[in-house]
């Protein structure tokens, strides 16, 4: 038979006994912070939050890169310990994640995080990670990112296009322009123009278009590799996954189902062991990243270079 509790706690000086709320109460004042003592909001309403707050404590976010894998979920464990390695010497200060698979990484400065930025693109593990500068509007939602950077090689570019405008509006034939490196814009690499620029999901890539001019009767055409390809989903249009597509066989009348395609490497990876000295992994430059993925950031000629990204193994 159960018996009822009774109130065994002890009586203040005056009699009367402590609330719940007093035991629980925190009196360290090292641990506790004390939040502002705000009317309750009516119930059932929209909290309407000001631009003038939340810009109020963007200093510290605005020293935070976000970074993701398209179509892969790397351990939390792994990119810490690849991130500590990798970007320490850069100011690193921790790596935190968020519950939809999204990495924070907080630098000492800003600045700091721009070296890292242009450093890239990066690849963790043979895996591309894809680097953004936090910023207001960011929303931590993979199923809304629509465009992504890329870099791109544009081959049998007419020599007149090679200055800042030509080289825009080449770059423009395949997405919105984002930057060139150094070697392109300084025109000492002549094989192809480099660029960086924004793909969009709801269009498909480009991988060459013709040039009229008056230098020549025939079109010229200019041919497009890139350098990294995320995979794309035709019908949610949207990076990072590929949803089978039915075909028909008209000869059998028979429906297929394609495979999702894979991200593409424009070169093979190499062939590096766990002894490799990170000194030695390649590096190639990513774009500053302080827009978000769907808006154009300034044009940026001032980017160093070398041919392959830089590959982090585990």
């Amino acid at each position: 038979m159960l018996q009822k509790k009774t109130n065994t706690s002890k009586p203040n000086a005056d009699g009367t006994h402590n609330s719940w709320a007093d035991k629980v109460r925190v009196t360290d004042s090292s641990t506790r912070f004390t939040l502002e003592p705000l009317s309750r909001q009516p119930l059932g309403c929209n909290l309407k939050v000001t631009e003038a707050m939340l810009l109020d404590n963007s200093a510290q976010w605005n020293r935070c890169m976000i970074g993701f894998f398209p179509g892969f979920c790397m351990p939390f464990h792994v990119v810490n310990s690849i991130a500590s390695r990798a970007w320490r010497s850069y100011g690193l200060e921790n790596v935190t994640t968020t519950a939809n698979g999204f990495m924070i990484f907080r630098f000492k400065i800003e600045d700091e995080l721009h070296i890292v930025l242009e450093k890239g693109p990066w690849m963790f593990g043979g895996k591309n990670i894809i680097l953004q500068q936090w910023h207001p509007r960011f929303q931590f939602d993979k199923n809304k990112i629509t465009t992504l950077p890329v870099w791109t090689r544009l081959h049998g570019l007419p020599f007149p296009l090679w200055s800042k405008q030509g080289l825009s509006l080449a770059a423009s034939m395949v997405g919105r322009p984002l930057s060139c490196d150094e070697l392109t814009y300084n025109c000492t690499r002549l094989e192809y123009a480099r660029f960086c620029v924004e793909v969009d999901a709801t269009l498909p890539f480009v991988h060459s278009f013709e040039i009229e001019s008056p230098l020549s009767v025939e079109p010229l055409t200019v041919t497009v590799d890139y350098e990294w390809k995320p995979s794309r989903c035709e019908q949610c249009h949207v990076f990072g996954h590929c949803c089978p597509t039915p075909t028909e066989d008209k000869g059998k009348g028979k429906t297929h189902v394609d495979s999702p395609a894979s991200p593409t490497q424009l070169q093979p990876e190499p062939q590096l062991t766990s002894s490799t000295p990170l000194a030695n992994t390649h590096i190639a430059p990513h774009p500053p990243a302080d827009k978000p993925f769907n808006i154009t950031p300034p044009f940026n000629p001032h980017m160093s270079y070398t041919p392959t990204p830089n590959l982090i193994l585990l």
